[in-house]
């Protein structure tokens, strides 16, 4: 296997980082960090909504997972578009979706348009995370590359903690529908910028070759400081489509891997999407009032925040499938840890500290593993499918955590339940980083063959 994004020609990744291309980057990390004031919102908002609503913790549960059920649908579905209609658009209309449905979400009414909202909220969420990493990834140098993608998932970190950090001022004066209507409003001012900065993916200009792409790519140049095109470049062989982008994922020695990815990505989500929405639950229910036990996603973003730096800086030396799967492992160890400890604040506010930092560490050592596995051409496609089957999980995850806690298990009980999930995706990862180092060395001829994640 083969470093996929490691490539000559004009679509080969930038030599080096203009200020428009730091300022790229920036754009995703901005849109991220409203991605993560947008996912924590309900979650921060759930204790003082489940009391004012009397919302059974089995259909709080289901209320959490509309959001991943849309994520599912963003993920599959609709990212994949932006290999076949470019980024730029794909990017905008999720960005306007998620500032109308988050608009809306703050004067809802009932559950039931809480629901509903919340479901368009995931698929503009699911679409967005896609193209944001594989834009970073596309506009950055190769050096670079880990930590541009580091740095997005830092945003969406930081997206989660001013989300806390609101609510930790709102619940305790005013009402849970202003986290929402300060999530779209950040979501507006993103879209606007958006609106001004971003371009379109060089990789796709190259295939489509429309009328005015060649203009349109020379303007990229220009601004990245690479040099100008006389002419477009023969066009590659055949554009890919959604169904030849799986069958070369699933071809040959990328069969394997490909699975075992999906299969950490699924049950990572399960744990991952899990601590998201129960944490602040889980801390009110031993003895933290509800600002408090929002305001701890604060403590608990900074660790995820240098989960995320440590992978961006560590991976490309370790090895990115070798560091995500540690991670995963070191993840199942503190769930443990965290599930026997006594109520006490202070101790259980350093422990969730210390397992947000491996979780969320291990989720972006996901993407990394991703865009070094597949072409830009698929990028989209490839990330799409890690990203969907992860939000399968994430539907899967809280409602089991509400399931568990309505059959009366105790926070010991459904931790050690999670533990062992989080078990799984450390040896799939574990046995993907074995498979590209065997087919490293089969391809160990070829001049250009590296492993994708080792």
């Amino acid at each position: 296997m083969v470093a996929a994004t490691e490539q000559s020609g004009a679509s080969a990744a930038p030599p080096g980082m203009s200020r428009y291309q730091y300022l790229v980057v920036g754009l995703c990390c901005a849109a991220n960090i409203a991605d993560g004031f947008d996912v924590v919102s309900l979650s921060v908002a759930a204790p003082v909504l489940s009391k004012q609503w009397h919302i059974d913790p089995a259909v709080l549960g289901t209320l959490f997972s509309a959001v991943a059920v849309g994520l599912v649908i963003g993920a599959f579905a609709i990212a994949p578009l932006a290999d076949k209609i470019g980024r730029r658009p794909v990017m905008l209309a999720a960005l306007g979706t998620l500032a109308a449905a988050l608009l809306l979400t703050s004067a809802a009414g009932d559950i039931w348009h809480l629901l509903a909202l919340r479901f368009v909220t995931g698929i503009g969420l699911g679409t967005l995370v896609v193209c944001l990493n594989t834009t970073a990834a596309e506009y950055s140098s190769l050096k670079l590359r880990n930590m541009a993608m580091a740095t997005v998932h830092i945003g969406f970190t930081l997206g989660m903690m001013l989300g806390s950090g609101i609510a930790a001022a709102v619940l305790a004066t005013g009402s849970w529908r202003h986290i929402f209507l300060a999530a779209g409003l950040l979501n507006a001012v993103t879209f606007t910028f958006a609106l001004f900065i971003l371009g379109e993916s060089r990789d796709f200009l190259l295939r489509r070759q429309g009328p005015k792409d060649l203009t349109a790519l020379n303007r990229l140049n220009r601004r990245m400081k690479l040099p100008e095109l006389a002419a477009m470049p023969p066009r590659p062989a055949a554009a890919e489509t959604s169904a030849s982008a799986i069958r070369f994922m699933l071809a040959g020695p990328m069969r394997s891997p490909t699975v075992l990815i999906w299969v950490a990505s699924l049950t990572y989500a399960l744990v991952g999407y899990f601590l998201l929405n129960w944490k602040p639950t889980i801390l009110a229910n031993a003895g933290l009032s509800p600002s408090l036990a929002a305001a701890s996603g604060i403590i608990t973003g900074a660790c995820g925040a240098l989960g995320h730096l440590v992978m961006g800086l560590l991976a490309r030396r370790v090895g990115e499938g070798r560091l995500t799967a540690c991670f995963f492992a070191c993840a199942a160890v503190t769930l443990m840890i965290f599930g026997i400890q006594p109520p006490d604040p202070i101790p259980l506010l350093a422990m969730a500290g210390l397992t947000t930092f491996f979780v969320v560490g291990a989720y972006t050592g996901l993407f990394l593993v991703t865009v070094a596995m597949y072409p830009p051409a698929i990028q989209n496609t490839a990330l799409g499918f890690v990203v969907g089957f992860g939000r399968v999980g994430a539907i899967i995850g809280p409602m089991i955590g509400g399931f568990l806690f309505s059959a009366g298990l105790t926070r010991m009980d459904t931790y050690f339940v999670f533990s062992a999930i989080a078990v799984i995706p450390a040896v799939t990862m574990h046995l993907a980083n074995r498979l590209a180092m065997r087919s490293a060395k089969t391809l160990s001829g070829a001049q250009d063959a590296q492993p994708a994640i080792v």
